[in-house]
């Protein structure tokens, strides 16, 4: 008896139906056609045996050789096996007949096949998501290379799967439309790696995808069209896991991947795309070493031009802005994000999870750190926290947050040390490779070589390390106190101090944010942790989780961010939404003071007005314990700004000072109240208060612990532009020449140490001056604040060559027409008209 066969069963039961003429049988039908095929033959075949065969009754069995045998004969052959030859025979002819124009339907049946899979594994509707412009550069250096095999690598979550899926989905399209006889042959590895399981080699692998029964008919099909192939041959293979098998088998699969390469190189008409993980690559790089200058591969790793667009970046900003349009249909341009927000929101697999949290409500200007966290969190929900393992993931990662050590600026871990645990969490770890949590990768050292475990991001990690920490349920400054004795580096420390803020936030306890203020690590990171808990009490308190609502009336939170945190560029979105708390007087009212201040700047007129409409609502005894009346200064400069104006109360609020500053119970606001003081005192030139008023910031400065180097650097900047209007201009350049490099990495701190320079090099005559200049107006160009950037222009005008000041003048008459102000420009109008 030949090999039994289903495919071959159905279709001698389809002959048999034919010769008996039923079209559609039932079984009532066994009867009539058991007569016939005793009739026919002489032989019996009972009523229940065809019922059997037909599946109107069960059975566990294959059909007996006696009934093969006598159903073959009925429909004219000798007997199963002459049945059995012929149907060999007859698909060996069709095989061997095959033409390129059937090879190309199957090839893009598969492929339109795992596009639509793909499609709905998408977490963004796919109609939504956009051609990957990566693609087409590197298939264009791909195709110059002359390379049989590209591989197209990348890191997890770059949208590898999907970009591929759009492209070859377009080519298949173009095929169609522009009558182009190209193959594209698009499938997952997953099949590769189930059919090397098989036994098969990649030719017979191939072969059995495009319906060949063997590799010698492929290799016949190859060489027919070796000269005169009708087009291109594209076989591209999605996402090769290393995680999915053991190492020996992966180490097989790519070693007869590499024999099938040289096999296929011969035909130029013939081109593979391998995807890969960048971290698959570099791990498995001693496989792969004879490609790097094989000219029959082209990868990152090799030689050859253009080498550098084999790996897949993340989303460009003209990527993620069309993205966004698509999904909102807003055409609006777009603000560029900060640069320390750019590095999730442009990873394509991260850009989903914002998607699932904000719908079609998204807006690239708004995003903030937080939103950062809460994205991270939803991809933990979604590959620690849910599916199968999910204990034993949660038990591995928490395990390995032991062993994490800083290498540079990267977290790993050992893999050697943490093998133990590796193995006792097999499933899980492999679980989490494949999701792309951690990797496996080897350490860069050339002697000493080592594998270790990195995370997806620093991000990551530091979640299960905070984790580990909060769960001691210690003290809050026990806490900080072992954090910031850490062996890691303060990037590290700040970003393990975000999430424990949002675990303690969560459960409604300001305890931590309230300490913010003495955690020694922060130093320039202090403001951004500060926006980072103005969010996370906002947007968790909108959520539908069930927090409880933190109380935030005499806040010592609140009360420091707003009393040293003045002018901090970028941060005002993020300190207003404190608006919608329950704040003390006092605190609303230097809140709503440092807005309008900010607005001021800026002169952003709307926000302006409605802060002080806000302010002037109160009750005038609301004023009383404030060193200075805000409304009152905001209203004197607003009125100097629009109209040009010196309002003669400033003189009466300016001799007032010294009355406020003996008494004990005033408030007076800090970095906010010596900057308003200060402009008043600059419009106003009264110098006797600039003297009084600088002692004041003296003190205070004497006061400040060292360890505070930027509110010490920040205090002594705004002290050195009182001493300059004290005509002590030596004095304040010493003083700020001490301050700490590190501070000018703070936006606030550089434009006013721009501005610090502008005015000494106007009293000094400094060569530099209008390079300081110069600087102080580009800073304040990039970051909105207009009404500086025209003071600036003002303040050299007068000591700049004519070519030049025909630029400002023009620049000046701009936005005094645009914006309405004029600056008091008094006899400079009259001049330059």
């Amino acid at each position: 008896m030949k090999t039994y066969l289903q495919a071959y069963f159905d279709k001698l039961k389809s002959l048999v139906l034919g010769k008996s003429q039923i079209t559609q049988i039932v079984p009532a039908d066994c009867y009539r056609l058991a007569l016939e095929i005793k009739s026919a033959t002489a032989k019996s075949v009972s009523e229940t045996t065809l019922k059997r065969v037909f599946g109107f009754a069960s059975s566990v069995h294959q059909p007996s050789i006696y009934t093969l045998n006598t159903l073959a004969e009925y429909c004219g052959f000798e007997s199963w096996n002459h049945f059995y030859v012929q149907m060999e025979q007859g698909k060996l002819q069709t095989s061997q007949q095959r033409s390129w124009g059937e090879i190309s339907v199957n090839a893009t049946k598969i492929s339109l096949f795992n596009i639509q899979s793909n499609k709905h594994k998408c977490g963004i509707p796919y109609h939504l998501t956009i051609d990957r412009e990566c693609i087409h550069t590197f298939m264009d250096h791909f195709h110059r290379s002359g390379a049989t095999t590209g591989i197209l690598s990348g890191d997890t979550g770059h949208g590898k799967t999907i970009a591929i899926s759009r492209w070859v989905e377009k080519q298949i399209c173009q095929n169609h439309t522009n009558s182009i006889n190209d193959i594209y042959l698009f499938t997952n590895s997953l099949s590769l790696l189930q059919a090397t399981a098989f036994g098969y080699h990649s030719n017979r692998w191939l072969a059995h995808l495009l319906g060949f029964d063997t590799s010698d008919l492929l290799d016949a099909f190859m060489e027919t069209h070796r000269d005169t192939a009708p087009g291109n041959f594209y076989l591209i293979i999605d996402e090769l896991h290393s995680d999915l098998i053991a190492d020996r088998q992966f180490y097989s699969v790519i070693n007869q991947f590499i024999d099938m390469v040289c096999h296929f190189a011969q035909y130029r008409w013939f081109r593979i795309v391998l995807m890969l993980r960048t971290v698959t690559l570099l791990k498995y790089e001693s496989i792969f070493k004879d490609t790097i200058i094989n000219p029959q591969w082209f990868s990152v790793l090799s030689k050859t031009s253009g080498n550098e667009s084999a790996n897949i970046p993340t989303l460009s900003n003209a990527e993620l802005h069309q993205l966004i349009r698509n999904i909102n249909g807003k055409t609006k341009s777009y603000h560029l994000l900060p640069s320390n927000q750019k590095r999730l929101i442009h990873i394509p697999l991260f850009f989903q999870y914002y998607y699932e949290l904000n719908g079609e409500e998204l807006d690239l200007s708004q995003v903030t750190t937080f939103d950062e966290y809460l994205v991270i969190t939803q991809y933990l929900k979604k590959r620690v926290f849910n599916g199968v393992n999910t204990m034993a993931k949660q038990a591995l990662m928490e395990d390995l947050s032991l062993l994490i050590e800083q290498n540079g600026d990267l977290l790993q871990v050992s893999k050697k040390q943490a093998y133990t645990i590796v193995k006792q969490y097999k499933t899980a770890y492999n679980d989490l490779l494949h999701s792309g949590i951690i990797a496996e990768t080897n350490d860069g050292l050339e002697v000493r070589q080592q594998t270790v475990i990195r995370f997806q991001s620093n991000i990551v990690a530091t979640y299960f390390m905070a984790l580990r920490l909060f769960n001691k349920h210690c003290e809050t400054r026990e806490l900080i106190q072992e954090l910031d004795r850490a062996e890691i580096n303060n990037q590290t420390k700040t970003e393990q101090l975000r999430w424990l803020l949002l675990f303690y936030i969560e459960a409604g306890n300001m305890q931590l944010a309230n300490q913010v203020d003495s955690v020694p690590f922060l130093k320039e990171n202090r403001f951004e942790v500060m926006a980072f808990i103005c969010d996370a009490l906002d947007k968790l308190g909108q959520s539908n989780r069930p927090i409880a609502r933190p109380k935030l009336n005499n806040n010592r939170f609140v009360d420091y961010m707003l009393n040293h945190s003045c002018f901090q560029t970028g941060y005002e979105s993020n300190i207003a939404k404190l608006l919608a708390f329950d704040l003390s007087e006092t605190h609303e009212v230097i809140l709503r003071s440092k807005l309008a201040f900010i607005a001021l700047l800026k002169w952003e007129e709307e926000d302006l007005l409605r802060q002080l409409d806000a302010l002037s609502a109160k009750q005038p005894e609301t004023f009383a314990n404030f060193l200075i009346n805000p409304l009152h200064v905001l209203s004197y400069l607003y009125q100097y700004f629009k109209e040009g104006i010196v309002d003669h109360n400033i003189s009466r609020d300016l001799n007032a000072l010294p009355h406020k500053l003996s008494l004990p119970d005033h408030t007076s606001g800090s970095q906010l109240f010596d900057l308003l003081i200060y402009m008043l005192i600059k419009i106003s030139g009264n110098a006797g208060t600039a003297r009084r008023y600088s002692e004041v910031i003296r003190r205070r400065l004497e006061e400040m612990h060292p360890a505070q180097t930027f509110e010490v650097d920040f205090t002594t900047l705004i002290y050195a532009l009182y001493l300059l209007e004290c005509n002590e201009p030596e004095l304040a350049t010493a003083l700020v020449a001490k301050g700490n490099a590190l501070s000018l990495d703070n936006l606030s701190y550089r434009l006013l140490h721009a501005l610090f320079h502008l005015h000494s090099g106007k009293i000094t005559h400094d060569v530099n001056y209008r390079i300081l200049g110069q600087r102080a107006i580009s800073i304040c160009e990039t970051y909105g604040f207009k009404l500086l950037e025209a003071y600036c222009r003002i303040l050299i005008l007068e000591d700049i060559p004519k070519d030049e000041q025909t630029q400002h003048i023009n620049n000046l008459k701009f936005q005094f027409a645009a914006f309405g102000y004029t600056i008091g420009l008094g006899a400079l109008s009259k001049k330059y008209g």
